[in-house]
């Protein structure tokens, strides 16, 4: 694919922070309503803590994982900012892409994230490490309100077909 179809660096890094805010902000809000009904018991001061980091581990899944899955490469960030994962062969990944590029982040998140910004920047098509290792591509869609849940390349061609589309 050309270097302009995953020249996406900017949109992938608000991306990443959108879907981040979706997995932290329902446990956080649930974390702090436990925080205050157990205050008054002290042996289940431990209890809001575990369950927020539980609720996290699974908001970053569905968010990561399961999300696109489903919705042919699309995180809501994803769809929000005209972004799809695909493979580097242009199809859509299956459910263990998905897996490897959420296991390989702890790898794109060192230094605070500075890992895997520089390796999107330096590489030739823009792919952080998850991506590199799980072969697969961030590119360009088609803008979200065009676009329909369920839908993947399989059914509706590649990326750059669907972007001539919307311009002819």
């Amino acid at each position: 694919m050309p270097s302009a179809e995953t020249g996406v660096v900017g949109r992938r890094c608000a991306q990443w922070l959108i879907d981040r805010l979706i997995a932290f902000v329902p446990p956080f809000a649930l974390l702090i309503v436990m925080m205050f009904a157990v205050a008054p018991y002290r042996s289940l001061w431990y209890v809001p803590g575990a369950v927020f980091i539980v609720l996290l581990l699974l908001g970053n899944l569905a968010t990561d994982v399961w999300m696109p899955h489903r919705t042919g490469g699309r995180t809501p960030g994803m769809r929000l900012l005209g972004l799809r994962i695909v493979t580097e062969w242009g199809g859509t990944p299956k459910l263990g892409a998905y897996l490897l590029r959420v296991l390989l982040q702890s790898v794109d998140g060192f230094a605070f994230g500075l890992a895997g910004l520089l390796v999107m920047v330096f590489s030739p098509r823009h792919q952080r490490v998850g991506d590199l290792v799980a072969r697969t591509l961030v590119v360009r869609s088609v803008p979200a309100a065009l676009d329909h849940p369920g839908d993947s390349l399989h059914h509706h061609g590649d990326a750059a077909q669907q972007q001539d589309a919307l311009e002819h």
